[in-house]
């Protein structure tokens, strides 16, 4: 029984863009939804490959071009709708966002987004400043594959068409007898279990090596393998019913706990973990290929089809995938700047249902205007068929006219609203900035952090000149062997800690009046300090400098834990680490943070004290706050500056980003808790 269609997968569609949609929005609840993606992609490969293989039956070839040209039918209208009311709506909120927005932009149309992440240094998850795009990293390697997959097939089927009768010839001349031709099928079924095969290698052998897994995750030849697996089951099955199918009491329960298993791994599963990688993307790839079977050997059975809602869903899934992302981050970044239609810091909840309500809106519109026009045969075939009996009984029914004159009307406005954006979208690209404030502020604080080292510099050389055998010595001096010294947690007085650790944050914030400017508290009298930082310590360079004096800032962009051990080996050969040694590289997560924060620590020597500072910013940092302040539970001689607790509820204080600070409060902020965390280190023991 030939089919264009399998009810079922549309709900089956509907589970993935739900997964997305949650793991975007509410991370928390389902820290691994990124897996509806592969459910996309399983569903793409199966339908993709099960039109190839009726085309090339039916017409006994197969049409590369023409199917490049639906491709792009399909996909390009929509993501243009997007793209413009995107661009048209981030004049809205900080130009921050728009940093870079030309060459995203150039991406999308270009089917390379991914790759532009890659090359860009783009996180998948830990974008501070998301690029408002980023999610159109699908769309190329979708692409990717259409053009890969699809030039395969054209060549291997040709190659087939010619060879086959060729061999017919030579098996009846030389064996006398007809021998059969190894199927086309088979020969595809083959080629797809290769690639996949080869693509889910190359992502295993990958992963290792890297801090981030955002390049595995985007890499076209990394993420291909769920396609090809989809491919290889629609070279199977196609789309109809498989001639070895499932009953229905084992085919409907199957396809609930499949889906109900993928739901589970979502909950269970995290973007940075091994075992996303080692087996995760593969297991949600054969549970949807097995709800696809489930669903195909249901196909005859009147009962069983789509559930209404989760159909609608499915069928707009496309569009729905394409607006969440942008108009989440930019109503985020109106919510918490107070700009349009929200008041300053509303919560988190409002401006989310707000995103979901208006990306829900967008798609039935998108899906109606564009997406339709460019349907299956099976669609285009139902209106024909619509025409034809209202003509043929000359059925005067108005309510059938009013739906079509209100098509039309929703059409005409779209392409009008659209042409608005479009010119509006074309200022916005025409005044995107160079760059955004707080790399302006970097650049400020970095040219201020290398003229203090090289003023250390000169200064080293002066004391050179003057006694060289002496600095020299001092220079070759090694340093004592680094100690893992700690107490055990009942020797430690946790609750007195966590009391000083949250009297330090609330003394951070200290104003000779209540509008006044945040006041600076000097550290004890002395102190050396080696302050070791990422990009937000970078922001507070200079006002960290003038509160605590006797500093060395050592801060860069992008760093994270896992430099953390080498830079502190760096300073103790070179006999420069101070007696409290700060340690603020948090804020960019990494899978193994806890194992590089204890290989850290042990590479101080002997003799320092340690002060950790905690990140604020995204959810996913409260958990690495929450390791920083159980630190002295293993180390007594480490002081937490709650970074986290003093900046809550000063968030209004923080750039755009919600992680970075602008302006003077927020930076004296932060330098009045490093001056307070090393008051309290100062009446800790040292490293034994």
């Amino acid at each position: 029984m030939k089919r264009s269609y399998v009810r079922g997968i549309d709900s089956i569609r509907a589970v993935g863009v739900v997964l997305v949609l949650i793991y975007h929005l509410f991370t928390d609840i389902l820290p691994g939804g990124f897996f509806g993606v592969d459910v996309f992609f399983v569903i793409s490969g199966f339908l993709v490959t099960s039109l190839f293989v009726k085309e090339e039956k039916d017409n006994e070839r197969f049409d590369l071009f023409g199917f490049y040209a639906r491709r792009v039918k399909r996909l390009l209208p929509a993501a243009a709708f997007m793209v413009v009311v995107t661009l048209a709506l981030s004049l809205l909120i900080s130009p921050d966002l728009r940093v870079g927005m030309r060459e995203q932009t150039a991406a999308v149309f270009g089917w390379l987004t991914n790759y532009f992440e890659i090359l860009t240094g783009g996180s998948y998850e830990e974008q501070f400043l998301p690029h408002l795009f980023v999610h159109t990293w699908t769309l190329g390697v979708e692409m990717h594959y259409y053009i890969f997959w699809g030039a395969l097939f054209f060549i291997i089927s040709l190659i087939h068409r010619r060879v086959s009768g060729r061999i017919e010839y030579l098996n009846r001349f030389v064996y006398g007898m007809e021998r059969p031709v190894v199927p086309l099928r088979k020969i595809l079924f083959f080629a797809c279990v290769g690639i996949a095969v080869f693509s889910y290698l190359l992502m295993g052998a990958r992963f290792p090596g890297l801090e981030d897994p955002s390049p595995v995750y985007y890499a076209t030849s990394t993420r291909i393998y769920p396609l090809m697996i989809g491919s290889a089951f629609g070279l199977v099955t196609g789309m109809r019913a498989p001639a070895r199918r499932l009953p229905v009491f084992a085919a409907l329960p199957g396809l609930v706990i499949s889906m109900f298993v993928i739901v589970f791994m979502a909950r269970t599963f995290s973007f940075s973990g091994s075992e996303t990688y080692r087996y995760g993307i593969l297991l949600v790839s054969l549970l949807t290929i097995l709800a696809l079977y489930c669903a195909l050997s249901m196909q005859p059975k009147r009962f069983f089809g789509d559930i209404g809602v989760l159909a609608w869903l499915g069928k707009r899934s496309y569009s729905i995938y394409l607006f969440h992302w942008p108009l989440y981050n930019i109503f985020r970044q109106m919510g918490i700047n107070g700009t349009g239609l929200f008041r300053e810091g509303t919560p988190h909840l409002t401006y989310t249902l707000i995103s979901i309500a208006v990306s829900l809106s967008l798609a039935e519109i998108s899906y109606r205007v564009f997406e339709t026009r460019a349907a299956p045969a099976r669609q285009q075939m139902a209106r024909q068929q619509q025409d034809a009996r209202i003509k043929d009984a000359r059925i005067k029914d108005d309510r059938i006219k009013d739906d079509r004159i209100k098509g039309r009307g929703l059409k005409s406005a779209t392409v009008a609203a659209f042409c608005v954006c479009a010119v509006i979208s074309a200022f916005t690209l025409a005044n995107v900035p160079d760059k955004t404030n707080i790399e302006e502020d970097y650049k400020h604080q970095q040219a201020l952090i290398n003229i203090g080292k090289m003023e250390q510099y000169n200064n080293y050389l002066s004391e050179l000149e003057m006694n060289p055998v002496a600095m020299h010595n001092k220079a070759k001096k090694l340093p004592p062997k680094p100690s893992q010294a700690g107490k055990d947690d009942d020797t430690l007085d946790l609750e007195k800690d966590s009391e000083q650790v949250q009297e330090a944050a609330e003394h951070a914030v200290e104003r000779d009046d209540p509008e006044g400017p945040i006041k600076p508290i000097a550290p004890p009298g002395g102190a050396n300090v080696t302050v070791i930082g990422d990009s937000v310590t970078l922001g507070a360079a200079e006002i960290i400098q003038q509160t605590l004096g006797s500093v060395i800032v050592d801060a860069e962009v992008s760093r994270n834990m896992g430099s953390g051990a080498d830079i502190i080996r760096d300073y103790v050969a070179r006999g420069e680490l101070g007696e409290y040694v700060v340690i603020a590289l948090f804020t960019n997560v990494q899978y193994n943070t806890e194992p590089c924060t204890n290989d850290t620590i042990g590479a101080i020597p002997k003799g320092h004290r340690v002060i950790a500072v905690t990140p604020y910013g995204y959810d996913y940092m409260e958990d690495t706050a929450r390791m920083v302040r159980d630190l002295p539970k293993f180390y007594d001689f480490v002081t937490v500056a709650d970074w986290n607790a003093a900046i809550r509820d000063h968030d209004d204080l923080l750039a755009a980003d919600g992680i970075h600070m602008k302006g003077d409060d927020s930076r004296q902020i932060y330098a009045n808790l490093l001056a307070q965390a090393i008051e309290q280190a100062s009446k800790k023991p040292a490293k034994q």
